[in-house]
């Protein structure tokens, strides 16, 4: 019988690369057909796109793609997958408090890039390819609107589970357990994984107009990850990320005319050196939240 745990530990790096790319893409098209047949079965119209038929398609992809993903490949190439992960290290509660702090700091500047980065223009001649790329954004756009709607304590549970919890194990496991730990273990630079990844991260999303903030904050997970030394740090801030935009339309915006979630309660006329002085500040502040971030982390370690 083959043992799988650790099989392709002293494989080439192109060889790691390969099952990092293709165990998700074989996984998300499994989840496809998996949909389709339950759906079948259950008789369910998924061309209905009701809020209930998305939530659980969403929740099937992201839980084969992602955490099935991300955990098959690491155990494919690690003998010790649980530790390549940091899974076992949880890390202290201060940690946790200081990489919640960090994403809500964050948060005016991330918007801010969001409003730029949707404000981007191509050139004339690239109108047809600037028309589709806003087309697929604005569609994106609408089947999150869609996943987040619902009344009472029950369905935002559901909600926040399936879109911020969910992602948040999956996504963190595949891209920074998985890619920014291997991309570290191949250079021996870990500032260069970070960035790597977090340009992967973004890019993968297919949104060419919020690839800028989601950028962002593919490098802040990065660095939670590399300075907590747990899995678990990124997780919890990817969570309180994800959360937190779903609670604000929920509680906010749900019943009004807000349609564009990157930019959800963001002021679109206010003057370019106001901006620049939010954007400024929150930078600010963030900076010193990571310097203690960075602190704690390293007298735990010297513990």
């Amino acid at each position: 019988m083959i043992q799988l745990k650790g099989l392709f530990a002293d494989s080439k790096w192109y060889t790691k690369t390969a099952l990092l790319l293709g165990i998700p893409f074989f996984l998300m098209l499994m989840s496809s057909v998996i949909c389709v047949l339950v759906s079948l079965v259950m008789g369910v119209d998924l061309q209905a796109s009701s809020t209930s038929s998305l939530l659980w398609i969403q929740a099937v992809q992201s839980i084969l793609t992602f955490i099935g993903g991300g955990w098959l490949y690491v155990y494919l190439i690690s003998k010790q997958p649980v530790r390549y992960l940091n899974l076992h290290h949880c890390g202290s509660i201060w940690l946790y408090l200081l990489a919640m702090t960090g994403m809500m700091v964050l948060s005016p500047m991330v918007s801010i890039t969001a409003l730029w980065n949707d404000g981007i223009q191509l050139p004339e001649s690239l109108q047809i390819i600037e028309q589709h790329l806003r087309s697929l954004e604005d569609a994106a756009n609408d089947i999150t609107l869609q996943m987040m709607q619902g009344e009472g304590l029950g369905s935002t549970i559901v909600a926040l589970v399936v879109m911020a919890l969910i992602p948040a194990i999956g996504e963190e496991f595949l891209f920074r357990g998985g890619m920014q730990k291997g991309i570290e273990n191949k250079t021996g630079n870990a500032h260069l994984a970070v960035w790597v990844t977090a340009f992967v991260f973004s890019f993968i999303h297919f949104q060419f107009y919020g690839f800028i903030p989601r950028f962002i904050l593919g490098v802040v997970l990065g660095y939670f990850y590399l300075y907590g030394k747990s899995i678990w740090i990124p997780i919890w801030a990817h969570f309180v990320n994800n959360a937190s935009a779903v609670l604000t339309y929920r509680l906010f915006y749900q019943h009004t005319e807000e349609t564009n979630l990157s930019t959800m309660g963001m002021p679109t006329d206010v003057d370019n050196v106001i901006l620049f002085c939010i954007a400024g500040l929150s930078l600010l502040l963030y900076i010193t939240t990571m310097l203690i971030f960075v602190f704690v982390a390293g007298n735990r370690k010297s513990q």
